[in-house]
């Protein structure tokens, strides 16, 4: 995996004034999913960060029309080969150089983004050259095609970045796929190759959706030489991240240290909600109700004011009844430890 420059891209982002959207402030990032490097015949992600930084009002539906225009040197699959929309947003147009969208049914509220991902094919081998997002004001009601619906002809906010196309180089390492998905704020990362030569490692890289800042979060390491086909895995606890895009690449390094990024794969990090309550409290009864919501058994201790651990307790989903009835009167803690690090401690008073 030998390349002989490396290419920086930039990136260029201004916000606007608020007499469009009244308190609502639209931005846009964009940026190639790797250094900005493609070969004639390959594909390159464009990932396009669309916000919302208030300080109030969300941008309604229908009233985003970005564009996002690249050099003549890349062209843009088609429109059905373009699988990396969020919810809600629709392709209006797409000739190959110039891609326009549409928030058609995706209000944004303030202080969120959304990531898409577009798909480029590179044509021509050139330098560097210039790509561009711009955001263009729809009318809030329709997401037409074309350029007449009005209200859609005013530029609120636009970004920069670079791409180069090279002429296509065989690698030593072939990834055949590259995905994540994410249960209770753990995402869980897949990757195959079908054939390797001379590979050193993976690095794993991680950013925020509306960040473009990548950090290396772990490595694994690859087989060196294979002919075979081969499957790796990795996890990342998002515990912090809770209701967040997360997006995920792998710098793949050979032994002389030359490298090469996949693509780019996001997920929506979500946390299961766990509820615990107790009854009642105080209890007089010799019994402790505890109520739990969670699609997980979770141990439990109860110990004294001073620390004294007194039982160790497994909750299911639903109501448990713990006896207490040899403890005496006093008050004591029920500590509990969910899987992603969440840990209430609920305070119980026992009165006979």
């Amino acid at each position: 995996m030998k390349f002989f420059k490396i290419i920086l891209f930039t990136l260029a982002t201004s916000i606007t004034t608020l007499n469009v959207f009244g308190q609502a402030n639209p931005f846009i990032n964009v940026l190639p999913s790797n250094s900005g490097l493609v070969s004639v015949g390959a594909t390159i992600d464009i990932i396009v960060t669309i916000g919302n930084t208030g300080p109030i009002s969300t941008i309604a539906q229908a009233k985003l029309r970005p564009i996002i225009q690249i050099p003549t040197s890349v062209t843009f699959l088609s429109t059905p080969q373009q699988l990396g929309l969020p919810a809600g947003w629709t392709i209006l147009s797409n000739n190959g150089s110039q891609l326009r969208l549409c928030n058609s049914s995706d209000p944004i509220p303030v202080n969120t983004s959304r990531i898409i991902i577009l798909k480029a094919q590179g044509v021509t081998v050139t330098p560097a050259q210039t790509f561009s997002g711009n955001i263009n004001f729809g009318n809030g009601t329709t997401c037409a095609a074309g350029t007449t619906v009005a209200g859609d002809l005013t530029t609120d906010n636009s970004a920069l970045s670079t791409i180069e196309v090279i002429a296509g180089v065989p690698l030593p390492l072939n990834l055949t796929n590259f995905s994540v998905n994410t249960d209770n704020c753990i995402a869980h990362l897949t990757w195959s190759t079908s054939s390797e030569m001379n590979s050193e490692k993976f690095e794993i890289e991680k950013s925020e959706s509306n960040k473009a800042i990548w950090k290396t979060i772990g490595s694994v390491t690859a087989h060196g030489n294979s002919f075979a086909n081969s499957t790796y895995y990795f996890k990342d606890d998002n515990s912090s991240l809770n209701n967040t895009v997360v997006m995920y690449r792998l710098k793949m390094i050979d032994i002389d240290g030359s490298f090469v990024y996949s693509s780019v794969a996001n997920v929506l990090s979500t946390c299961n909600e766990h509820n615990l309550s107790v009854f009642p409290n105080p209890v007089a009864n010799g019994t402790l109700n505890v109520i739990l919501t969670s699609a997980e058994n979770i141990e439990a201790t109860l110990t004294s004011v001073t620390g004294q651990k007194i039982k160790n307790i497994l909750l299911k989903n639903g109501i448990n009844n713990i006896d207490v009835s040899e403890l005496s009167n006093g008050v004591y803690i029920l500590s509990t430890t969910f899987g992603h690090g969440i840990n209430p401690n609920v305070k119980v008073t026992i009165q006979k």
